[in-house]
């Protein structure tokens, strides 16, 4: 018996112990910490590549002084894409593209009041928010922001475009449109707090995996006013057609995912339609529910659990803009 008594009063002190850790650890959207150490490796690394002349001593370059280097957000990038130094330095070899983003890189790291701000704001009319230390990286083209291990990892090789941004072969000129103008940033950043806050959202599921992108996309907007320039094309065919999407939508959703996902989900290589109908469908779905809702808190608190998704659109009563 003394013994029993004693495991479970250890129990109940490293539990205690655990909360006032996890407790500690917590931010608000005033502690919150932006990391733009990884720019700074970056630029140090691809200014030296372009002084040596060969593929192998360029890889040498950026693995010593950017990969080696890497932050927490940065190493959970590389892991999860498997990124890796070689196919930095072919990038790199396109100094027309980085040498007119560079500015931009470094003069956000001068401007995030503004950021700030808003997660201040989602903190506001969400009351319940988390938030957790935000890492501005380099990639290699593969996510505007995402959250990894519940990080926000932002790609600014994604996010830097300006009027004066140009390639000379990583993109052509009507492509350059698939990367986010520099002014997108803040509701990109809302997007992806959003996702912080979500649980249950690990689907392959048409409704769940739209619910949660659009509700990301549609908290996003309800804050900011502005959807990410790379996503304009999408809502504005998204509203030219949505009584047409609907009726897809409501035929997909008994079909397997894999089989219909690139009709909505990552497909930016289609020219026929604008990727990321998907998010559009959710926002839609999202939407109707919110407005409907009384309780404005408690909607979105109901809103970012996956697990609601489809009593989620029995609520919403959307009916595809009929």
């Amino acid at each position: 018996m003394i013994s029993r008594i004693r495991t479970i009063c250890l129990a109940s002190i490293a539990l205690y112990l655990f909360n006032c850790s996890d407790n500690e650890a917590a931010k608000t959207s005033q502690t919150v910490e932006f990391h733009f150490e990884d720019i700074n490796h970056f630029w140090e690394a691809y200014e030296l590549t372009k002084t040596v002349d060969t593929h192998a001593k360029r890889t040498a370059i950026v693995q010593d002084l950017y990969i080696n280097k890497s932050s927490k957000g940065l190493k959970l990038l590389i892991d999860k894409y498997k990124l890796n130094a070689a196919d930095y330095a072919t990038f790199m070899k396109d100094t027309v593209f980085f040498n007119s983003i560079k500015p931009i890189t470094l003069d956000i790291q001068n401007d995030t009041l503004d950021i700030r701000k808003h997660l201040k704001s989602f903190e506001t009319f969400y009351p319940d928010a988390i938030f957790n230390d935000i890492y501005f990286v380099i990639g290699q083209f593969k996510r505007a922001g995402t959250v990894i291990d519940s990080t926000m990892i932002i790609q600014l090789e994604k996010n830097a475009r300006s009027e004066t941004t140009e390639s000379a072969f990583l993109f052509k000129d009507d492509q350059l449109g698939n990367l986010n103008h520099y002014s997108s940033l803040i509701p990109l950043v809302v997007h992806e707090q959003v996702h912080i806050n979500q649980k249950n959202i690990n689907t392959k599921a048409l409704l769940s995996k739209s619910i949660c992108e659009g509700a990301a996309d549609f908290l996003m907007y309800l804050q900011t006013k502005q959807f990410p320039s790379s996503a304009q094309s999408t809502y504005d065919y998204g509203m030219a057609n949505e009584t047409r999407l609907w009726a897809k939508f409501q035929t997909d959703l008994d079909i397997r995912y894999a089989l219909i996902k690139k009709d909505w989900f990552y497909n930016y290589d289609r020219k026929d339609i604008p990727p990321d109908l998907g998010y559009f469908m959710g926002f839609k779905i999202c939407e109707a529910y919110y407005n409907k809702a009384s309780d404005k808190t408690e909607a979105i608190r109901f809103m970012l659990d996956g697990s609601n998704s489809e009593r989620l659109l029995e609520l919403s009563q959307y009916n595809g803009g009929f």
